[in-house]
């Protein structure tokens, strides 16, 4: 069972994708109920990373909990007190369960595209920061996968407060912090009257970013 990672507090778990769905498949108890749903979508990948996220539901709890969908896209667990975030990326997807009403998760392979996109989510602080830390840090931390840290932060709080026309720079806010494979970053949202700060706990592995709040 490729089971990346999974931890207990909070309920955390990664799965590495290496077989095919119909494999996959045949990891369930009630497959036909599973079958009747995977094979609506037309995806390969898709349908292994459907899979892979109930797969890691029923690693992490013992049980194969259903998952539903809200009218604005977020999903849910049927029958269940926890609530629950989900990410996929390349090969890889990921989930997140809390008592918490919104917690939030993101995972993204490591590449240049966050950097490439940087100015579209980043502020001028931010982007001042970044910078500040790759030229005093360690030459194997490269500014791709800052920016893909940053990019990942914004879009666990993003999911976790479900709000419509977010804008990333004007509404997310990452405090300047220190680097390391696996840490916290802080966080703060001016979209609502809340205007909360979240730590996001982070990391960095030689293939994915991951970013998630209880």
């Amino acid at each position: 069972m490729p089971v990346y990672y999974a931890q207990q507090s909070p309920f955390l778990g990664i799965w590495k994708i290496l077989e095919p769905w119909q494999d996959m498949l045949e990891m369930f108890q009630d497959k036909m109920l599973y079958a009747d749903e995977v094979l609506k979508i037309k995806s390969e990948k898709r349908k292994c990373e459907w899979l892979a996220i109930r797969l890691l539901l029923k690693h992490l709890t013992g049980f194969e909990i259903p998952v539903g969908y809200k009218d604005n896209g977020s999903p849910f667990l049927i029958g269940s007190h926890f609530h629950i975030s989900i990410s996929h990326t390349k090969g890889y997807a990921a989930l997140i369960l809390s008592k918490n009403p919104n917690p939030g998760i993101d995972i993204e392979y490591r590449s240049e595209r966050a950097l490439k996109l940087c100015t579209k989510f980043l502020n001028r602080i931010e982007l001042e920061h970044l910078n500040l830390l790759h030229q005093n840090h360690k030459p194997d931390l490269n500014p791709e996968t800052l920016a893909t840290l940053c990019w990942c932060a914004k879009e666990t709080v993003f999911k976790a407060l479900q709000e419509n026309e977010v804008d990333f720079i004007q509404h997310f806010h990452v405090a300047p912090f220190i680097f390391s494979a696996q840490g916290a970053v802080c966080l703060k949202e001016t979209k609502t009257h809340r205007q909360e700060t979240y730590p996001i706990h982070y990391q960095v592995t030689d293939e994915f970013v991951i970013t998630w709040k209880e």
